[in-house]
């Protein structure tokens, strides 16, 4: 298992002293590339010999308060690329003293830039099967089927120059960025308790994109939502109900 030790500085944490969840997406991604950076190169690296990770699932559990301002925490991550095309990755953010704050798992594939296709790891880069490898359920929570009637928010979601990574795309942590702002609660009432998303297909510079919200019946006290990011280009298209771009799905709870 590859560690990584960690301090809440001043430009990621929030208004409420917390870490923000998109900057410490960022920091489980760094450390995914970390973890292997000795066995199939830095990402500049990687580019050069022709390959890509594109990231195609995620789920994430808060199962303790976010690291604060100041506060020192801990990333412990493996991965199993025992999956077909796919590759998957489980992350755990803990206290120092070993306290659990945040689990994830999350889902890749490795895609051959030249063919503009998913090849299997294990046959491009045979040396991530050498270290820091365990088996993990392929599973990920099924995304509710967005609800047909009631209440539906819409937001632009305007793609900003730096919102793209080095493959051109978004970057996976400003849709997480996105859901948050689209959410229709006051967010300094409520806070994230999970987190799920299926990304079918990458933005680019220059696209239309709105986010549309929907809350489900829940029979918790937490507030649940769902969330599908749409193609206004394809929208207004006439071709009808336009395939979304990434699915999520959150669980809000009230701040004590």
């Amino acid at each position: 298992m590859y560690t990584r030790e960690l301090t809440v500085q001043p430009s990621d944490a929030s208004c409420l002293g917390q870490i923000k969840l998109h900057s410490l997406l960022n920091y489980l991604q760094d450390t995914a590339s970390l973890a292997v950076e000795d066995l199939e190169g830095t990402a500049t690296e990687l580019m050069a010999r022709g390959y890509a990770w594109v990231l195609t699932r995620y789920e994430v559990e808060l199962t303790g308060p976010l690291p604060t301002l100041d506060e020192h925490f801990v990333i412990r991550t493996y991965h199993d690329p025992n999956h077909g095309y796919g590759t998957l990755r489980v992350f755990e953010v803990v206290r120092p003293d070993g306290m659990p704050l945040v689990w994830a798992k999350t889902s890749w594939l490795l895609l051959d830039l030249a063919a503009g296709r998913p090849v299997r790891p294990s046959a491009h880069l045979p040396e991530i099967t050498e270290r820091d490898t365990t088996p993990i359920d392929p599973d990920f929570r099924d995304i509710p089927a967005f609800p047909q009637d009631g209440e539906v928010t819409e937001v632009p979601c305007p793609i900003r120059f730096h919102d793209l990574d080095t493959n051109g795309h978004v970057n996976n942590a400003v849709y997480f960025e996105w859901v948050f702002e689209a959410t229709p609660l006051d967010l300094m009432k409520y806070d994230v308790r999970s987190i799920s998303a299926s990304f079918r297909s990458g933005a680019r510079w220059g696209e239309k994109l709105r986010i549309q919200v929907a809350e489900l019946p829940s029979s918790s006290e937490n507030r649940d939502f769902v969330y599908r990011i749409i193609n206004e280009k394809n929208e207004d298209s006439g071709a009808g109900t336009a395939k979304p771009r990434t699915l999520f799905s959150c669980s809000w709870e009230a701040r004590p």
